[in-house]
């Protein structure tokens, strides 16, 4: 188990250092040259698509990870980029920073700057995810309030509860990206 666990994170190091490594050689297409160009900061969509897919197959811990660069990076060099792939990365894990700020900054988005469509209805979907997940997080949270003062309960009660409460926000989320990931294949064609 643990042989799995370590080959899989030293496969997403791997990736992620590959995937900086070419975002280096491509900065001169874009006419950086001598600039740094950060693979976070990129806000076309086959890297935004890349990125969704890359943290739906990472362990909980490395999604922790990479949420923690970007939350680094954004206060670093606020890009377009790396506040899209926080929005998707906090569908994935919380570590990515709390939803009304994610939020309020691709809607500070200027509308201009993404002229994709493609782009503009990832945003759409995740953000309309986002808010549900919102919205189904705030209503939880009283019932988890009422439960721990209504009743005591042993230790491995609260336990399952508490796994049961997880297993049914893990099957919304899972809702969510179903739903996004349909959205996306229905208007696929459209570019």
């Amino acid at each position: 188990m643990t042989i799995i666990f370590g080959i899989n994170r030293i496969s997403l190091v791997l990736s992620l250092l590959l995937l900086t490594g070419c975002a280096q050689f491509n900065s001169n297409w874009a006419g950086n040259s001598g600039r740094y160009a950060d693979p976070y900061a990129q806000s076309d969509f086959d890297g935004l698509f890349v990125f969704d897919s890359n943290m739906a197959q990472m362990p909980l811990s490395s999604r922790g990870e990479v949420c923690d660069i970007l939350l680094k990076r954004q206060q670093d060099y606020p890009a377009v980029g790396i506040q899209l792939r926080l929005m998707i990365g906090r569908l994935f894990s919380d570590a990515c920073g709390n939803i009304p700020d994610i939020l309020d900054g691709v809607s500070a988005i200027p509308s201009g700057s993404l002229t994709d469509a493609r782009v503009q209805k990832l945003i759409a979907v995740h953000t309309e995810a986002l808010r549900r997940l919102q919205v189904v997080s705030r209503k939880s949270l009283p019932l988890e309030c009422k439960q721990k003062t209504s009743r005591p309960v042993s230790g491995s009660k609260d336990e399952k509860g508490a796994k049961n409460n997880e297993n049914r926000l893990l099957r919304e989320k899972l809702e969510a990206i179903r739903s996004m990931e349909k959205h996306l294949d229905e208007n696929g064609d459209v570019k």
